[in-house]
């Protein structure tokens, strides 16, 4: 018998795709609406299906089996792995399949193997992700979720719907991320934590909302000079080692002076959610 012949990775074709595109390559194998927006300079791979309303910024990369759904839209220069779905109906009881929702993902963030994002739940609402963000492979970012650039989430890292991430944090392998909390700037969670209250920024947290401190080396390699760190140490020794209920801190906290990292510890409380902030392990 003759040998199989698999199809080999070729131009773009418009006559199938309906859709003009230069400098990309796409497998014949995969499944791209005629309505989607491809950019320049992109890689699709085999079996790789791209629904209508979707955009795609010039030099993405999809890879074989990745799955796009309608109301995605991704920057420029992102990498969607093997198996992922970008764009899948959220899991919440309320949610109606005639809404209009969408995703939109910053610049350069890599999506690596069966990451799963899901669209937001209310009429006309987007999950939000920034720039150069990493999701390792099998994290999940639910719905309305909206995240700040330069996060790292390590594998099977999942977070609930709603929640609201900072900028260059790094979430641990395993961690859980209950609805509607909210993680500061420059965190680390340590693998397999399981989060139900917000993380103030600059901490280090395990166990079960548990902050064991600050994550010095984190500020430290973020740029953060010396007078910088002790002004977040400062703030963090006056919620939470003056002695203080946190009413009484947030009030005194206001006779006395903050550089500007110390005030965005200190705000991060004044707007705490209804769930409370981690608390630190004594």
């Amino acid at each position: 018998h003759e040998r199989i012949r698999y199809p080999e990775k070729t131009r773009f074709w418009p006559q199938r795709v309906g859709i003009s595109m230069t400098n990309s390559t796409i497998h014949p194998t995969a499944l791209i609406a005629p309505e989607a927006e491809i950019g320049e300079g992109v890689e699709i791979g085999a079996y790789a299906v791209i629904e209508s309303g979707v955009q795609v910024g010039d030099g993405c990369r999809i890879l074989g089996h990745a799955q796009i759904l309608s109301g995605v839209r991704l920057g420029e220069n992102c990498v969607v792995g093997h198996g992922a779905v970008i764009g899948g109906e959220p899991q919440d009881f309320k949610f109606s399949r005639e809404i209009r929702s969408g995703v939109e993902i910053g610049a350069g963030t890599i999506l690596r193997e069966h990451v799963t994002v899901h669209r937001g739940s209310r009429e006309g609402s987007m999950m939000r992700l920034g720039v150069d963000n990493f999701l390792m492979a099998g994290s999940h970012v639910g719905h309305n979720v909206q995240m700040g650039d330069n996060n790292v989430l390590a594998n099977q890292c999942l977070l609930g719907g709603e929640v609201q991430i900072g900028t260059r944090n790094f979430l641990g392998g395993g961690s859980a991320f209950h609805q509607f909390v909210r993680v500061g700037d420059l965190c680390m969670v340590k693998g397999l934590t399981a989060i139900s209250q917000d993380v103030p920024p600059f901490v280090m947290v395990s166990g079960s909302n548990q902050i064991r401190g600050l994550n010095v080396v984190g500020m430290s390699r973020a740029g953060f000079c010396k007078e910088q760190r002790q002004g977040v140490k400062a703030a963090f020794h006056h919620i939470y080692r003056a002695g203080l209920n946190l009413s009484q801190a947030l009030e005194a906290a206001k006779e006395l002076e903050w550089l500007e990292e110390g005030h965005q510890f200190i705000d991060f409380f004044r707007n705490a959610s209804a769930k409370g902030v981690c608390r630190l392990d004594r």
